[in-house]
């Protein structure tokens, strides 16, 4: 099974704690030594990857490597994204052990970047590419930093949902019942909406009903899972997409200040507290009473329930697919892009992807970067088709609203394609998402107050100087 980081890549930012004692003495000691003066075990002429896919994905593309390298030895170790798995890296790294290409979620770059080896601008030279015309935007965004380039990679994956086709036939058949009683105009919206699956969120919104299965407020059948964060596999990833689609400023430029509980001025000059919005809408799907009413925390975590027929819609990114391929090989289930807010010029997904680092404690940090250069540039065709991720190679492409709906995620998205940078505790900023989710859930702060509590909190995690 070629993309088998299976549960591993859709949980790691709902499980994951990397900030214990220990990392921080490893960060330190990496940064007291510079990185580069530790004892090294690593052997001349050999390189390490720890990466997360399965071996046979690797084999071919280190096979043509040592054909062009001779006498590099490229030994590759598969990982598990887990809690454990930034500290037992550092440790390798720091013992001299490797690894000398690291594979690390999009959002480390930035938190690690003091620690690694910049590219050889050479590398790219040679091959007659120009970073900024060759990939994505957002893989420049997330891995380039004061002009050098800290990582890359040969992918990127966004958002998407997933939704169970017997639920939606079902709406189908309520829509022919007309139970709502409304006009043949409105019927046949509807049943266009679910047979493309809805393309805006308001389109979404429409359908709710007919996806949805309800007694009184105990929902039986959710439509869509969101709204909660501890039964929802991406909480802050889809708030964060809300907030990015209603151009939401997430940071300050100089990154020393969280803003997203700030108002931004509309077209008419009004201010508009778009954060608060995006809040108060993620959260409106699992508000008892509301028309959006569709999911609750008493419902089982959004894949169980998924798999069980208890929801019609959850939302993952394309590892997800392979995982209920394998673990679940009888459920059927269909792919789509996710909803938007109905303007041209907004449209937005929401990238997580994995990059390829070097750190610089690595003895063999060039022809590291050589491998790095090598996979996401002429072996990426290889590793893609293994991953079903997008190509992060940059492509002009004409957006249309009226193409999205059912199906997987294309280079199209690669324009839409957007990310925030955290700062150098992602981990505690995406646990501040869900903290300001909750507190909204439990009515313990109205939407404003929860974010700007939220925004003092991540503020204090950007303007931390110490690890």
């Amino acid at each position: 099974m070629a993309n088998s980081k299976k549960h591993t890549n859709f949980a790691w930012k709902k499980s994951l704690k990397i900030f214990g004692t220990s990392t921080l003495a490893i960060a330190m000691a990496l940064t007291l030594t510079g990185c580069g003066t530790t004892t090294t075990t690593t052997k001349p002429n050999s390189i390490v990857i720890w990466g997360f896919v399965d071996e046979d994905v690797f084999t071919p593309i280190i096979k043509d490597f040592q054909t062009q390298n001779k006498g590099i030895k490229v030994t590759y170790s598969k990982k598990t994204l887990d809690a454990n798995y930034e500290d037992n890296a550092l440790n390798s790294i720091l013992s001299g052990q490797g690894p000398d290409v690291w594979a690390i979620p999009n959002n480390w770059v930035y938190r690690h970047k003091d620690k690694l080896a910049t590219m050889p601008p050479a590398l790219l030279t040679a091959k007659n590419i120009i970073a900024k015309d060759f990939f994505a935007d957002v893989l420049m965004k997330d891995n380039a930093f004061d002009n050098q380039i800290y990582g890359l990679s040969p992918t990127v994956d966004v958002l998407q949902a997933y939704y169970n086709p017997v639920i939606f036939d079902s709406a189908k058949s309520l829509v022919s019942k007309n139970i709502y009683s409304v006009s043949s105009t409105d019927q046949n919206q509807l049943n266009q909406i679910i047979g493309k699956f809805p393309i805006t969120w308001d389109e979404l919104n429409k359908i709710i009903p007919y996806i949805t299965t309800k007694n009184g407020n105990n929902i039986q059948v959710g439509g869509v899972a969101i709204g909660t964060s501890n039964n929802v596999s991406h909480p802050q990833d889809i708030l964060s997409l809300l907030m990015l689609q209603n151009q939401t400023k997430m940071v300050s430029d100089d990154m020393s200040q969280a803003v997203f509980n700030l108002p931004i001025k509309n077209a008419a000059k009004n201010d508009v507290y778009s954060g608060k919005n995006s809040l108060d809408f993620y959260t409106s799907y699992s508000a008892a009473g509301t028309a959006n009413y569709t999911w609750n925390s008493s419902m089982p975590n959004d894949i169980d329930a998924f798999v069980q027929g208890k929801v019609g819609i959850i939302f993952g990114y394309s590892d997800l697919a392979g995982y209920l391929k394998q673990v679940y090989p009888n459920f059927q289930f269909q792919q789509a892009l996710v909803p938007q807010i109905g303007n041209i010029d907004d449209i937005t997904d929401y990238a997580q992807y994995t990059s390829y680092v070097v750190p610089e404690a690595s003895p063999n940090a060039q022809a590291a970067w050589q491998f790095v250069a090598l996979l996401s540039t002429d072996e990426a065709s290889s590793y893609r088709s293994a991953t079903k991720e997008i190509l992060s190679k940059k492509t002009e492409v004409e957006i249309v609203l009226k193409n999205r709906g059912a199906g997987t995620p294309t280079q199209d998205q690669l324009k839409t394609a957007q990310s925030w940078n955290e700062g150098r505790y992602p981990t505690d900023v995406n646990a501040q998402f869900k903290q300001a989710i909750d507190r909204v859930n439990s009515h313990a702060q109205t939407s404003q107050a929860s974010l700007d509590t939220a925004a003092a909190n991540v503020t204090s995690l950007l303007r931390k100087s110490t690890w």
